[in-house]
């Protein structure tokens, strides 16, 4: 459905910086200040930093959905239009009068092998997988900012990037940082756990390709 927060969220992924899909790389860590009076500054960079490495890993599954996405309905097309024209081509011959030359059995062959090459290359999960990552990253990013907020309402509306200059006391200081770490912790093992995912896909796939009967093509995705 156009005009959710996901589509949104990969109209402007895909408009920031033009960059390519590439692959998804890690932030710089950034310079902290030194010194008694740089401590907001240092929590604003964190938080900062933490942030911007979850938008990057959503812009990233986000590109990564689109280009599977169009790849698995240009695939699922291909599969429906090979096997009614397998299907229909011997029934027009047979009705023509005429012999199909075995091109019903080549156009079901490579409808087969479409199903063969959407399974092989992960492209129908793989955009499934896409979807779910990118959400939960979102999911979590909004968490950890409502979270943020509400700490900083408590505390009468100074944050890490505050103007008063003054230091944060050690419950503050405590909080943020543990909402910053749990921001690139979330990140991190969701990175872990699609790379896992992907193994795992790849491994059965090769496991499937070496069994009699060949591979079965997944579910069509709504």
């Amino acid at each position: 459905m156009r005009g959710t927060a996901l589509e949104r969220d990969e109209e402007t992924g895909a408009r920031r910086r033009g960059r390519g899909r590439g692959d998804l790389r890690g932030r710089p860590f950034p310079v902290l200040p030194g010194g008694p009076g740089g401590q907001r500054e240092a929590v604003r960079l964190l938080r900062a930093w933490a942030e911007q490495e979850a938008e990057d890993a959503i812009d990233w599954y986000l590109r990564d959905k689109r280009l599977k996405r169009i790849g698995a309905k240009t695939v699922r097309a291909l599969v429906v239009l090979l096997t009614v024209a397998g299907a229909v081509l011997p029934l027009s011959s047979a009705v023509a009068g005429r012999s199909p030359g075995g091109w019903g059995y080549v156009l079901l062959g490579l409808a087969a092998g479409c199903k063969g090459f959407d399974l092989v290359f992960g492209l129908s999960t793989g955009w499934m997988r896409d979807i779910r990552a990118a959400q939960a990253l979102r999911g979590e990013l909004n968490d950890v900012r409502l979270a943020w907020a509400a700490d900083t309402l408590r505390a009468g509306g100074r944050d890490g990037a505050g103007t008063d200059g003054g230091p944060l006391s050690a419950s503050e200081l405590e909080r943020q940082l543990e909402l910053i770490g749990r921001l690139v912790t979330a990140v991190r093992e969701r990175i872990g756990t699609e790379t896992d995912d992907w193994l795992t896909e790849f491994r059965s796939t090769t496991q499937q390709l070496h069994e009699p009967g060949g591979p079965v093509g997944p579910a069509v995705p709504q």
